[in-house]
């Protein structure tokens, strides 16, 4: 009788065990299909039949990831609206797409994110409304505190604190009620509109920029928030809706502290363009585009919080230095 005992616990562990190894094997193909099966032409359901294009509204898209989405957008034959707050930097960014592809559509929306009053932001709606815009990309987002960026929260002013929220989150919040009618007009069968949020990994909490990463986390929750909120209305659930978010990425605003191993700016932005189908087609709420981001993400997953916390003040502390060293050398 032992002996049956024991083989049945035997035969159950060993059937646990291959089950657990095909349900690994199945997450890792999983997870590779996902980074390396693209479609070749991304985003058609977000386009719009008739003479008239459709449009792509991005905001911060002077430079850095923004000018990235906007150029993978171009492209894909999207007309695209570039949203920023230097009139000079969205001329060159226009001029650059429009270098990209000679027939390209693009208009530009000048505003201050960080101090754009709830009027000034509803009459730039207003200026797009006749538009068939079936694309929002909030990517709008910094640290715009007093240098040196890089600091401890108990050195952070009211101001300072203030700013950090009205650039990442209050700004994103609002802009994105207000482009919630454009992008809920009922288009023809099978047509689809899209809300793309910049998160950050810093959402995890970092050292040394505490309110910056609060506020991505924040975006992360409207993204998620907003997506189920979305498919739960007829009328809205051809929205969809996802946060995106980077690891590090070279780009104009990023420079210090950086590895070279990490993707440049306009190859990041081709990677959201790239993934997004596939991220909406598994029903996901977040989108890691970077494919070793996303490697780093699911290792820091399963870390205990002791080896995170040393891994993450070693990183930071780092690029803090690189960061500040470069502010003292320009001042």
């Amino acid at each position: 009788m032992m002996t049956g005992i024991a083989s049945l616990w035997v035969a159950t562990l060993a059937g646990i065990g291959a089950l657990a190894v095909l349900y690994t094997a199945y997450l890792i193909i999983r997870f590779f299909t996902f980074h390396l099966l693209i479609p070749s032409h991304p985003l058609q359901s977000y386009k719009r039949c008739g003479p008239e294009p459709a449009y792509a509204l991005v905001t911060g898209s002077s430079a850095g990831i923004g000018l990235g989405v906007a150029q993978a957008l171009v492209k894909e034959g999207f007309a695209v609206i570039l949203l920023g707050h230097l009139p000079d930097e969205l001329s060159e960014a226009k001029m650059t797409l429009e270098r990209l592809r000679p027939d390209a559509v693009v208009r530009i929306l000048v505003m201050d994110a960080r101090t754009a009053s709830p009027e000034e932001m509803a009459a730039a709606v207003r200026s797009i409304a006749n538009l068939q815009v079936s694309i929002l990309v909030n990517n709008i987002g910094g640290n715009p505190v007093k240098l040196p960026a890089f600091r401890t929260m108990a050195t952070y002013s009211s101001e300072d604190v203030d700013v950090v929220i009205n650039m990442n989150a209050r700004f994103m919040a609002r802009f994105t009620a207000l482009m919630l009618p454009i992008l809920n007009r009922k288009p023809r069968p099978n047509e689809r509109s899209l809300i793309l949020n910049l998160s950050s990994g810093a959402m995890m909490g970092l050292p040394w920029l505490v309110m910056y990463g609060a506020t991505k986390a924040f975006i992360w929750a409207f993204s998620c928030g907003l997506a189920r909120e979305l498919e739960a209305y007829p009328e809205t659930n051809h929205v969809d809706c996802l946060a995106i978010v980077p690891g590090e990425v070279h780009s104009q605003g990023n420079c210090e502290g950086v590895s070279d191993s990490e993707p440049r700016w306009d190859h990041f932005g081709q990677c959201i363009v790239d993934k997004v189908d596939n991220a909406i087609s598994r029903g996901q709420r977040v989108l890691i585009p970077f494919m070793m981001h996303d490697i780093k993400v699911k290792i820091l997953g399963v870390l205990p919080e002791g080896i995170k916390t040393t891994s993450v003040n070693d990183v930071m502390s780092k690029k803090r230095d690189a960061f500040n060293t470069a502010y003292e050398k320009s001042r």
